[in-house]
């Protein structure tokens, strides 16, 4: 009888001579081997890695960081980020036997190793940055800044503002009420037919204590809010905070990155509470210039970022930045009247003309509104009065018209002047910034984060920042040529260690 032919298979129950050593199941440009040799050149100790001393400590001996921190960059590199998953990996998964030489630390261990080495784990993505900037992977004139918003470890149930507790007090208030009441009347009937208490008082009173006790814990983070002077309180994750973005809302943080041109690296990750990116411009490209050593950088950004005291700091460190202005609407235009774009600002003479040309003069003095020092142009009453446009500029029981100016304000028109120059800026930063938060989200499975508490979770970002930059550069220059660079980097810190 004709049969197809296929590829043949393993016989499951033949005798195999296996090799001789687990190294030969891993091929020299095995991704594994550029992660055991990076890891190698760290010196944990500076870094600040628990257990890395060199002192002898009593009770079972501490599993070597070294193994773990190359446990947990290759599970991130991998999309495993699970404790309980990575203990799995290390007692079927060749790869990672070989990469941490057969160890098997339990899943409490490595969870342990995440969770209290949080700003060691930020150093060791600065010092991957760093050997980037070795390999002249960034380009260092244009950037793009962005923040997505990733899930805590926490429900949105357990976060709450001050308006939800005043809400919810009210409503526990309002139904003890009830069951006093409910407790009185039953008492009373109860006295006047002369028996003791029925079943249903005692299950009214045991549902009254537990509203009292859930009143007790409101008030207290009542109380924690008022003293803590912020908007929101957490119970689960103290930290986290409830964002909203395009009518969602998150319980959890705000992590923002920047992303060099060049290669799509991320040059300088944060995780913040702020439910918008207002405040991130300056103190990202802030440590972008750090890691790269350099003041001139370009920087993009969309238009959630603008912020005119973000602008003025950003040119202070001498970033010049592409931002697109937010469309505000103006009020007055739409009630038919002349908006501030119909007033023209004459730069030697320090005074806006208004649309029929009479003169609007600066106040003395600037005043301070919405934290920002401006200067408030007013026009005359005489010369309103007699205005032919007034029905188009004042409303009826105005006298005179204001304008405010910041006391920056020529910073905002050099902007403008440049955003008018700036065709295609905003599509390469949409190329540049949507496709690592793209890998990180979608490929990767990083959504959410595993920690709690917010220093915690900006170690763990870190984290999954150096995996995807570790990636990065496995796909530009290659495993074989990290590897064999990273190990003579070890050796020139071996040396420069021997003749200090």
């Amino acid at each position: 009888m004709f049969s197809r032919r296929y590829q043949k298979t393993l016989n499951r129950y033949q005798d195999l001579l296996l090799p001789p050593s687990v190294d030969e199941y891993v091929s020299q440009n095995n991704t594994v081997r550029a992660i055991d040799a990076y890891v190698d050149t760290l010196d944990l100790y500076d870094l600040g890695f628990k257990h890395s001393e060199l002192a002898l400590s009593s009770g079972q001996p501490a599993y070597n960081p070294s193994a773990l921190l190359k446990l947990y960059l290759y599970g991130y590199m991998q999309g495993i980020r699970s404790s309980r998953k990575l203990e799995r990996e290390t007692c079927r998964n060749l790869e990672v036997m070989w990469l941490i030489e057969g160890l098997t630390p339990t899943y409490k261990t490595i969870a342990n190793f995440r969770k209290s080495n949080s700003a060691s784990l930020k150093a060791t993505n600065r010092d991957f940055l760093l050997l980037c900037k070795e390999l002249s992977l960034f380009g260092g004139e244009e950037v793009a800044v962005d923040g997505s918003f990733l899930k805590g470890d926490v429900s949105k149930d357990n976060i709450y503002t001050k308006d939800q507790l005043n809400k919810q007090l009210d409503d526990l208030e309002k139904n003890i009420s009830v069951y006093q009441e409910a407790i009185d009347q039953q008492d009373a009937a109860d006295n006047k037919a002369g028996k003791e208490s029925l079943v249903e008082d005692e299950q009214l009173e045991e549902k009254l204590l537990l509203l009292q006790e859930k009143q007790k814990k409101k008030k207290a983070l009542q109380q924690s809010l008022k003293e803590s002077g912020d908007k929101q309180v957490a119970i689960v994750d103290k930290d986290a905070r409830l964002l909203s973005k395009r009518g969602q809302t998150i319980a959890g943080y705000n992590a923002q990155i920047v992303v060099d041109s060049q290669h799509k690296l991320i040059i300088a990750e944060e995780v913040t509470q702020d439910g918008n990116d207002t405040q991130q411009l300056a103190p990202m490209l802030a440590k972008t210039q750090e890691i790269l050593g350099t003041e001139n950088i370009t920087g993009l950004a969309d238009s959630g970022y603008y912020n005119s005291k973000q602008i003025k700091a950003c040119e202070d460190q001498g970033a010049t930045v592409y931002v697109p202005m937010p469309k505000y609407s103006d009020a007055v235009a739409k009630q038919g009247r002349f908006g501030r774009d119909e007033f023209h600002y004459d730069t030697e003479k320090d005074i806006y003309l208004c649309p029929q040309g009479s003169e609007l003069a600066p106040s003395k003095k600037p005043v301070l509104k919405k934290k920002r020092e401006v200067v408030i142009y007013k026009s005359k009453v005489a010369v309103c009065d007699e205005c032919p446009l007034r029905s188009q500029c004042l409303p009826q029981k105005a006298k005179t018209r204001a304008l405010e100016r910041w006391v920056h304000e020529k910073v905002i028109e050099r902007h403008k002047e440049r955003m008018k120059q700036s065709d295609g800026m905003m599509k390469k930063r949409g190329a540049w910034v949507e496709h690592p938060f793209g890998t990180l989200k979608h490929r990767a499975g990083m959504h959410h984060f595993l920690m709690r508490g917010i220093e915690k979770c900006r170690g763990e970002f870190s984290l999954m920042v150096l995996g995807y930059n570790f990636t990065r550069v496995l796909n530009i220059q290659g495993a074989d040529f990290l590897r064999d660079y990273c190990i003579q980097r070890q050796e020139n810190r071996l040396k420069n260690v021997k003749y200090a």
